[in-house]
């Protein structure tokens, strides 16, 4: 009466969850991650991966170290050096063409992880022919060996602290929105009594948004008949925040401005936080350089 379970079923069952792994996998990774476009934080986070690496290798002599009849500090201090160098290296040339043909829509906490094997791989080049110069050899055939040990001193804290960062930031703006929020019951509706200044020709209390479009600007608005509607125009957000100043229109994003009237609720994520607006399916980005702004 009580069998041995169907093998068939087991397998079903394994494959079932490991599908349900894998998609949780991939919405994880499919999360949006923080975006710092300044050079300054990516080098001086380069400086420290150096820093660590030279003390990692002079303390804990790992990977065959301790074998090094040189002085043992200032070989440590040359792989931080060299770990440092491949890292601009890679900024200034793999980098700039991931940034500009895969993560330029919407940085992910994926593309982060490519992105970070792709400076680990560049560094265990650099690193594994430093080695092998000090050797007075090229033997390729221990690469794979040098990727591994950096993997393994590099890869996995970096992957784990990334995605602490990203879930703390999510926590942080989720909670700023929720606040935001409670402070704004009631808006969203159009503005009837506003001053009947124009952009484009287009009530300023119709604006939906406006998006920067290089020397173009797509601005979003609502018909008379509330039926959403766009013009292109040459201009950029800078001179039409001048003509509008002290308005309803206000930046949000270094490529969207917001009417701020019709705000129905807000979101957060890692990025900053997302408008959801009257009428409009899209969500519209604000830039964590201007949330303190939205917050008060």
């Amino acid at each position: 009466m009580f069998g041995d379970a169907n093998p068939r079923t087991s397998i079903g069952v394994s494959y079932l969850y490991a599908m349900i792994w894998l998609h949780k996998t991939i919405q994880f990774l499919n999360r949006p991650f923080p975006e710092d476009e300044r050079k300054v934080i990516y080098y001086r986070n380069l400086g420290f991966i150096g820093l660590f690496v030279a003390f990692f290798l002079y303390i804990f002599q790992p990977f065959g170290f301790h074998n090094t009849t040189s002085n043992k500090l200032l070989v440590a201090l040359a792989y931080g050096a060299i770990t440092l160098i491949a890292g601009v290296l890679y900024d200034i040339t793999l980098g700039t063409l991931l940034r500009k043909y895969f993560i330029k829509n919407r940085l992910t906490l994926g593309k982060w992880v490519l992105n970070i094997m792709g400076i680990i791989l560049m560094i265990s080049l650099a690193n594994f022919i430093f080695a092998q110069l000090l050797e007075g050899s090229l033997e390729w055939h221990l690469f794979p060996k040098m990727i591994f040990a950096t993997i393994a001193i590099g890869v996995f804290p970096v992957i784990t602290l990334g995605a602490i960062s990203m879930l703390r930031q999510e926590k942080k703006y989720q909670g700023i929105a929720q606040e935001i929020n409670q402070k704004s019951i009631g808006r969203g509706h159009l503005v009837t009594n506003q001053s009947v200044q124009t952009i484009f020709g287009v009530p300023l209390n119709r604006v939906q948004y406006i998006e920067a479009l290089q020397n173009y600007v797509r601005v979003v608005y609502l018909d008379e008949q509330e039926q959403l509607k766009e013009q292109i125009a040459r201009a950029t957000l800078k001179s039409i925040l001048e003509e509008v100043a002290e308005g309803a229109i206000v930046r949000c994003h270094r490529s969207f401005l917001v009417n701020q009237e019709l705000i129905l609720s807000t979101s957060g994520n890692a990025q900053g936080l997302l408008l959801t607006l009257a009428g409009c399916d899209q969500e519209i980005p604000v830039s964590r350089s201007y949330v303190a702004a939205f917050r008060n």
